[in-house]
């Protein structure tokens, strides 16, 4: 279930990116780029950087993704993407390593000449350098490629560092004029796992080593690159700094508090990092310009700033990083976002609209119990006809009058009792008769009769006809409580009518019973003893036996009651279940919109549900006054609600019945233009509720605020796109839940379908970000309410809320501002009002580089801080890990490849 809400939100979000002005000026790369992962634990970081990437940039599929992991990684997306190659190395050829050194021998193990592993490698290398070359049309410049390698301070691997990010250059150079190489390590310093010591041990020598690499007289020379002849050839590195830049990053800020995203944010920080390093810069692409730089008026398009934005320049950054000693400092950088929460809109309008039918639904006009009676065909007229059709009817009573009688004579049984008579003429034959051809015969067919057959006929094409009510106007008539003014109570009023006319006929037959034959009006004839019997005869089995018959019938009508009465029972049971389901399913969308709203960002969910709640009954008001108040319940939407959440044999044991879910997106797309089969469906319309068929899915909306502190909408370090991936809704509680039923799977589909192709492209969901986020903050505000946010209040907290969200993701010791080098950039439409307010704010009292890459865009502004000029000692990072590390090596642990000694000390 909550993989169908997912997808749903997400073909949504991905389909407002693509909607013209709101997300569709994506910025270019200038030169070819390429992301070079090393160890097992950058797997994560793999697979969010390809969907980052692929939403950030318009020629994102001409780069290369290159992952050197262990043979024992599992299989991944990354495995499957046609842009990547990843190579599983076994080290130790299925030998069990010893841990104390485990880091220098897988380093020993790598560079063993008799091992076949390098000409692997090399092979795959090329193969990833081919994709490249193949991708020369797709960057304004050729000439040289950027490379990023991306490890994790405590990934074992990382001892071989050097060895693959030289390698690659190696390789990837020939077909390029340079190769410039940045390096990400990843720190996790929330980790705690039972292996923290051994971690940080690992973590402290990889910093210990990475110091010497950035030294200006590093060097490095080793056997590398196989031919297809296995000849070997020197990979050389001249003195100086083997990366160009390196950005450590952690899940912990500068403040020391954890981020809820954990690395995600870091991985955002490398994206758009790389894309300030190796941007392009031609006017008119789809990546729009920095300001500063020469160009078309889309690459100005600022106008009144003081000074103007700067432009990124890395070599001024670098050299920013720079202290009095020449030693090459490190960076590190904040990311935050202001947006609109595309997947939360999409699961709170879809909550919204579930609730708003299933509100609609329950609201049932109101019927008098014994009209329920009637249209269920359950009053006492059906009843009777029913009990007739069930015993013989009276034309049998004939055949009884062949019943062989006893030669007694009119005068011998005249002064008897009829029941008397009747023991004298034909002892128990008579009872034996009606016992065996009536009694009997209505007892077969009572078996064979399906008596709610009729009922769950009735019911279901009540609810077919009736998609509004039909599903709750069964489950309330069958209702069997006593305080349900239902048509089980009034059944059970006409049962006791059917048993009181049943108490009165046999007191009537008793009655009968006991009168004198002579008295009773049979036609006698004098002298003619014979003929009288045969009168009395006939007379009898028409009176008494009719009466009997009648008797029959009424204890018939009492079992159908009962009977009925059973069938109600089970029909409500149906009913009542599916109603569960229904709102089961309803239950499930109010945790996951809810779930979604908080999980992203403290702030990205305010006012969130509220809003959307108006905003979506509005909309199904207005379409029902325009269209009639069935709309969403006609065949071509909603249905037969019944028909959907209804268990169905191909179900199996409550399967989920993956068929049935459907495709979100194919139903709308038919009214767009190049609709693909990834989306929500549908083509915007002028109003979605009144377009029908034709209505569009897409909405949009920023993620807002109400009232001063609550107002930000910021996600910090939260891609979506890569949460989602994960999973993000696998942490909803289903506390009290059922697992989801193939039914509930069938409707969720469905009303996926009708919400995007009904709501999700109304007028309503169509604004820019700083529109709807100002619209979300006043939610609860009166009409000429004074306390009423204004858009400078809301801009001012949202300026003061990415600053703070945009934290350096780096815990650093006694760090001081006399070694800090900062820049602040921002990603956006520099022409949105926002945007413009926050280059004004930053241009007051700055005392940082400033600068912005404008995008072609009304969904968010993105802000990357950028901060550097510090060393791995200053890295609280290190200082706690250098006490684990030192009690390793103490204890005969052996990190390095080299002697320890000979490390320089830190």
């Amino acid at each position: 279930m909550n993989e169908l809400l997912e997808q749903f939100a997400a073909a949504y979000a991905a389909r407002e990116e693509e909607l013209p002005g709101f997300a569709e000026g994506r910025s270019g790369l200038h030169y070819p780029a390429a992301f070079l992962f090393v160890g097992n634990r950058a797997a994560e970081a793999a697979s969010a950087l390809t969907e980052m990437n692929a939403r950030k940039y318009d020629n994102a599929a001409g780069i290369a993704y290159f992952h050197v992991a262990d043979a024992s990684l599992k299989e991944d997306a990354l495995d499957r993407h046609r842009q990547a190659v990843r190579f599983r190395w076994e080290a130790f050829g299925g030998r069990s390593p010893q841990e104390q050194t485990l880091r220098r021998d897988t380093h020993r193990a790598f560079l063993d000449p008799a091992a076949d592993h390098l000409y692997e490698l090399n092979r795959a290398l090329r193969r990833s350098s081919r994709m490249l070359s193949e991708s020369g049309r797709l960057f304004p410049s050729f000439d040289r490629l950027h490379l990023s390698v991306v490890v994790h301070a405590d990934d074992v691997m990382n001892v071989l560092t050097p060895e693959i990010a030289l390698l690659a250059g190696a390789v990837f150079g020939q077909s390029f004029k340079s190769v410039q190489t940045d390096l990400y390590v990843l720190v996790s310093d929330q980790e705690q796992s039972e292996s923290f010591g051994y971690s940080s041990s690992v973590g402290v020598s990889f910093l210990r080593e990475l110091d010497v690499m950035q030294r200006p007289e590093y060097s490095f020379s080793a056997p590398l690159q196989v031919t297809e002849n296995r000849l070997t050839i020197d990979v050389n590195h001249a003195p100086s700094p083997l990366f160009d830049l390196v950005y450590i990053l952690s899940d912990k800020n500068e403040r020391g508090i954890a981020s809820p995203g954990g690395l995600r944010g870091g991985y955002e920080i490398i994206c758009h990092a790389h894309l300030l390093k190796n941007r392009r810069h031609d006017g008119g692409s789809a990546a729009a310009g920095l300001a500063g730089a020469a160009g078309t008026a889309e690459d100005q398009p600022l106008e009144g700033l003081k000074t103007g934005a700067g432009q990124y320049n890395n070599s001024a950054f670098k050299s920013g990083l720079a202290g009095q000693s020449g030693r090459r400092g490190l960076a590190s950088g904040g990311f935050a976002r202001v947006t609109r929460p595309d997947r939360s809109i999409a699961l709170a309008v879809l909550y919204h609209f579930a609730r708003g039918l299933n509100r609609r639904m329950r609201d049932i006009p109101d019927t008098p119990a014994a009209e329920q009676l009637a249209r269920l065909e359950l009053d006492r007229p059906h009843m009777r006809g029913r009990a007739e059709r069930l015993a013989p009817d009276e034309g049998r009573l004939e055949d009884m009058n062949g019943i062989m009688s006893s030669s007694a004579s009119y005068s011998s049984i005249r002064r008897m009792t009829l029941h008397e008579a009747e023991e004298a003429l034909f002892g128990s034959a008579a009872e034996s008769f009606f016992r065996g051809n009536f009694e009997a015969e209505a007892q077969r067919r009572m078996g064979e009769a399906d008596i709610g057959r009729g009922l769950r006929e009735y019911a279901a094409r009540a609810a077919a006809e009736d998609a509004r009510h039909g599903l709750y106007r069964i489950a309330a008539w069958s209702d069997p409580s006593e305080s349900a003014n239902a048509a089980p109570s009034a059944l059970l009023e006409r049962m006791r009518e059917a048993m009181l006319e049943l108490s009165g006929a046999r007191e009537e037959l008793d009655r009968v019973y006991g009168g004198i034959v002579e008295d009773q009006p049979f036609k006698k004839a004098l002298l003619r003893d014979g003929q009288n019997v045969r009168n009395f005869v006939r007379y009898f089995f028409e009176s008494v036996y009719g009466l009997k018959l009648n008797i029959l019938r009424l204890e018939t009508e009492v079992e159908l009651y009962r009977r009925y009465e059973d069938a109600l029972v089970a029909l409500h049971a149906q009913y009542k279940a599916m109603i569960r389901r229904v709102e089961q399913l309803e239950e499930r969308l109010r945790r996951a919109a809810e779930y979604s709203a908080k999980s992203a960002d403290d702030y990205i969910g305010q006012n969130l549900m509220p809003y959307y709640e108006r905003v979506v009954d509005n909309l199904m008001r207005d379409a029902e006054d325009r269209r009639g108040r069935d709309y969403y319940f006609e065949e071509r939407r909603l249905g037969d609600l019944a028909a959907l959440i209804a268990e169905r044999p191909e179900d199996g044991y409550g399967a989920a019945g993956a068929a049935d879910g459907g495709d979100y997106g194919k139903a709308g797309n038919a009214g767009r233009p190049g609709g693909g089969s990834n989306g929500v469906g549908g083509a915007r319309g002028p109003s979605a509720t009144g377009g029908g068929d034709a209505g569009g899915p897409y909405g949009s909306g920023a993620s807002a605020s109400g009232g001063a502190d609550r107002a930000a909408s910021v996600s910090a370090g939260s891609p979506y796109a890569a949460a989602y991936a994960g999973g993000v809704l696998s942490g909803v509680s289903d506390a009290g839940l059922p697992p989801a039923s193939a039914g509930e799977r069938r409707l969720l589909a469905r009303l996926a379908e009708l919400c995007g192709r009904e709501l999700l492209g109304a007028e309503p969901l169509v604004q820019t970000y700083e529109e709807e986020l100002l619209r979300r903050a006043n939610v609860a505000v009166e009409y000429e309410n004074r306390e009423t946010m204004t858009k400078e209040d809301l801009f001012r907290i949202l300026y003061r809320k990415l600053e703070e969200r945009a934290a350096i993701n780096l815990r650093l010791f006694d760090y001081t501002q006399e070694h800090r080098h900062e820049e602040k950039y921002f990603f956006g439409d520099a022409n949105g009002e926002f945007m413009r307010y926050a280059l004004n704010e930053e241009e007051t009292s700055r005392i940082y580089r400033v600068g912005y890459v404008h995008e072609r865009r009304s969904d968010g502004v993105e802000k990357l801080n950028l901060m550097g000029g510090f060393h791995i000692e200053d890295l609280m990072y290190y200082r706690n890990g250098r006490v684990y590390y030192d009690a390793y090596v103490k204890a005969g642990y052996q990190f390095h490849a080299i002697e320890a000694e000979t490390l320089p000390e830190v």
